[in-house]
């Protein structure tokens, strides 16, 4: 099978200003709302980005950074999905792909060859629905002869345990039914399974990967663009394509699809943030809630080798032999990045090789999001963990200034400690159909590099006293 909470405060200020639809140009009530992790603005104009005013503005007016579903929606997730169900007495997969909510109906990608089970080619590709944060994805036949055409795969990441849960509506029969965590996912997605997912710029078998010359990262193809422009017709040869919500743009071969409902709008780049960001917040939950001790010991060195792992070179012979003695003491082997991470319960070559079959393929741990990889996604949750712990480190990250500015937005984040929330608020905070709305009028562009705009500026600041604190010292 292959796939790929809670309101954060009380409010506490609420003010009606006259503000203006940046689209329409409509003078507009607009809400400037403050809680605890975030306000709403209504953003401002920079030439013609629509940009919020501090690293915490959301722009729109939201209710929770993960709202609850709307009425006659199903929560997506496993269970609510199934009790969606239940409850409705839906008894076709088209029946339920057509309750879905908005921000699976703009978040998908067609597959024209699959290296999991089920068959897809081009007049019938498979639809991934990796929605608006990758934190619940769906795999959906289109072929009618498909053997397992009435069989709907999906994974969610658990958000309180970091494991990722693989199941499957059965609508085979009059009765949905659920097979949880089947077999038949072992052997695409890992003992811990994750997501199975094309890295950047290579997608293979997916619309948009690279077969055409072209300028973009994310080319389609002559015949894709003429099998998308056919479904937009409404010449699909099946119904499952009905519910999908496309953008009004022109389709052109060696140039990309955009996502409606987005300002940036770049397909399969956001498919590889929303489950990138998504399996490395699993991988960061797990570490911290699985080995809590031995994370909080570790966090030091697991970011002086994350450093290792960025710019090559940074740590003497002797420094990386102090640092493998530390933590061969804990259990590790031969002191490596990939040896912390097994100590705190992560196989890198698991969980971080979305490009890979976990049991049938080399596992490559470089998977990328666009800017940077799950490494570093990991890296800058322990950073952002740790800062809230340990006051000097806070210092550090509010004294080193944002000089790599924030793309398209001069002025936003006036330090690195601020650049750390931001990247934290979009990537990992702002879920569901709250990233939704909010992408509608605003895609934080560049929000996963982590390396060059965060690590990179406080490097001369932040691995001295790293070292220090785990007892290297100046002379290692």
């Amino acid at each position: 099978m292959k796939l790929v909470s809670s309101c954060f405060g009380s409010l506490l200020v609420v003010v009606l200003l006259l503000g203006c639809n940046s689209e329409t140009n409509v003078k507009n009530k607009s809400i400037v709302q403050s809680q605890e992790d975030y306000i709403s603005t209504g953003g401002k104009l920079r030439g013609k980005l629509l940009c919020p005013t501090s690293v915490n503005d959301v722009i729109v007016k939201l209710n929770s950074l993960k709202p609850a579903a709307n009425e006659g929606e199903p929560e997506m997730t496993i269970k609510g999905v199934m009790d969606f169900i239940q409850k409705n007495n839906i008894t076709s997969i088209t029946d339920l792909l057509n309750r879905f909510p908005k921000h699976y109906r703009n978040n998908f990608s067609l597959v024209e060859h699959t290296k999991g089970e089920g068959q897809s080619n081009l007049r019938f590709p498979r639809i991934v629905l990796f929605g608006s944060d990758g934190t619940f994805l769906l795999n959906i036949s289109t072929k009618p002869d498909d053997p397992k055409y009435d069989l709907l795969d999906c994974a969610e990441l658990n958000e309180d345990t970091g494991v990722w849960e693989f199941s499957q509506f059965d609508f085979t029969e009059n009765k949905p039914k659920l097979h949880i965590s089947p077999e038949s996912c072992i052997r695409c997605h890992g003992e811990k399974p994750r997501p199975v997912w094309g890295t950047n710029m290579n997608w293979p078998g997916v619309f948009g990967d690279n077969e055409a010359a072209g300028p973009n990262g994310e080319a389609l193809s002559y015949r894709h663009v003429l099998r998308m422009k056919e479904i937009i017709a409404g010449n699909t040869y099946s119904n499952r394509f009905d519910f999908l919500k496309w953008s009004n743009q022109e389709l052109t071969s060696g140039g990309i699809r955009r996502i409606a409902d987005n300002a940036f709008g770049a397909e399969l780049l956001i498919s590889n943030l929303a489950m990138g960001t998504a399996t490395a917040r699993g991988v960061f939950v797990r570490m911290k809630k699985e080995h809590p001790q031995k994370y909080m010991d570790l966090r030091e060195a697991l970011l002086l080798l994350g450093y290792e792992h960025m710019v090559h070179g940074i740590l003497s012979d002797v420094e990386k032999d102090n640092i493998g003695n530390l933590i061969k003491t804990y259990g590790g082997v031969n002191g490596g990045l990939n040896d912390v991470l097994e100590v705190l319960g992560i196989d890198a070559e698991e969980s971080f090789s979305l490009s890979t079959l976990a049991k049938e393929e080399d596992p490559q741990t470089d998977w990328s999001l666009g800017a940077g990889d799950l490494y570093e996604q990991v890296f800058l949750q322990v950073l952002h963990d740790l800062a809230k712990d340990d006051d000097d480190l806070m210092d550090i990250l509010l004294s080193v200034p944002n000089t790599p500015g924030i793309f398209g937005c001069d002025d936003l984040g006036k330090n690195i400690k601020e650049v750390v929330d931001f990247k934290m608020l979009h990537m990992h905070k702002l879920l569901g159909s709250a990233r939704y709305e909010v992408n509608k009028v605003y895609y934080p562009q560049d929000v996963e590099n982590i390396k060059e705009k965060v690590f990179i500026p406080i490097y001369n600041q932040l691995a001295p006293y790293l070292k220090k604190k785990i007892g290297l010292g100046q002379d290692s």
